[in-house]
């Protein structure tokens, strides 16, 4: 009796549940006259779109971050390049030779005057040399001449003594008289010559040493003509790699070229100048990363980074441990914009 009573409870109660649903499917498909009920849709959740960067490559030639400028130090042309562009140098390593007509011709008189000053004293030594074995020599004739003059001044005293006295013949004693002048005669000769001796010889030390006061003066003014020239050398200041030179063989130079030659000091620190347009350049800043590619080398791509310079220009910096990537190289040159 009482699960009979609860199959009719349940039956009872689902049929209310059937009558509702069904009341209330008609009254929201009733006509459109009646009321209808706005039914608001849920909004959307955002969907996040990945923004991705964009990539441009450009291209440009590598150069040289510190560079030292090497000047023209005289006026002249261009003798001799001793080093070739895009070569190691060393601090003071000869680099070119500049001929200036003005030093060059200078030098030479100097040099001509020098050696014609050094022929001058091989001579007046030569002939003091001479003056002097002559002096010598007439010295020597002197004496002897004077003590023959001795001899003959005592003989004829003594003929002269016995003539009086009438011990010896007449023709003895002017014939000692004669003897006696020509020993005279031969003796102040013999003793002049001497004296010119030893005057010529006076006379070419004094030369001697006037003219070796003149070649000091010669020496010193090749020393400054020499100093001069060696000016017209063109040493490299530094340590590093040498670029270019500005001028050839055979062309003018003058000391207003301040970059006659240009070295590149720590030649691994290079650089790649960037060519942007407007637009591109508001989207780069300074730190962002960059790619560098070689073109002429199979190389993997070295990393740089973006610089700007005081006048407003982007630059890709980078260090190249290997020495075969210098300055003139072509680069591609790849950058992520945000």
């Amino acid at each position: 009796m009482g699960a009979r009573f609860r199959d009719r409870w349940f039956l009872l109660l689902a049929s209310v549940v059937l009558l509702g649903v069904a009341g209330a499917g008609f009254y929201f498909l009733r006509p459109s006259g009646a009321v209808k009920m706005a039914v608001v849709a849920p909004k959307p959740e955002p969907v996040a779109v990945e923004q991705t960067a964009t990539e441009i490559s450009l291209t440009g030639t590598i150069q040289a971050r510190n560079l030292i400028p090497v000047a023209a130090p005289i006026d002249g042309t261009i003798e001799a390049l001793e080093v070739d562009d895009l070569t190691e140098v060393s601090e003071g390593q000869l680099l070119a030779r500049i001929k200036n007509e003005g030093l060059q011709t200078a030098h030479d008189q100097a040099a001509q005057e020098l050696e014609q000053m050094q022929g001058r004293i091989q001579n007046l030594e030569s002939a003091l040399i001479n003056a002097r074995l002559e002096a010598s020599r007439a010295l020597a004739d002197s004496q002897r001449a004077q003590a023959e003059f001795d001899k003959a001044d005592k003989f004829a005293m003594r003929q002269q003594l016995l003539y009086k006295e009438g011990a010896t013949a007449r023709l003895v004693y002017e014939k000692s008289q004669k003897d006696l002048e020509l020993a005279m005669s031969e003796r102040n000769s013999l003793r002049e010559m001497s004296k010119n001796a030893d005057d010529r010889i006076q006379f070419l030390s004094r030369d001697i040493e006037s003219a070796k006061r003149k070649l000091e003066e010669r020496s010193a003014a090749l020393e400054d003509a020499k100093t001069d020239l060696l000016a017209a050398t063109v040493n490299s200041p530094v340590d590093g790699l040498l670029l270019f030179a500005k001028a050839k063989v055979g062309e003018r130079v003058s000391m207003d070229m301040k970059d006659l030659f240009t070295i590149a000091v720590a030649p691994e620190e290079l650089e790649i100048p960037l060519d942007l347009d407007a637009k591109t350049a508001e989207r780069v800043t300074e730190g962002m990363a960059a790619l560098v590619q070689i073109v002429e080398l199979s190389q993997d791509a070295i990393e740089g980074e973006i610089t700007k310079d005081e006048d407003g220009k982007f630059h890709v910096e980078f260090q190249a441990a290997d020495p075969v990537v210098r300055p003139g190289l072509t680069a591609i040159i790849k950058i992520k914009l945000p």
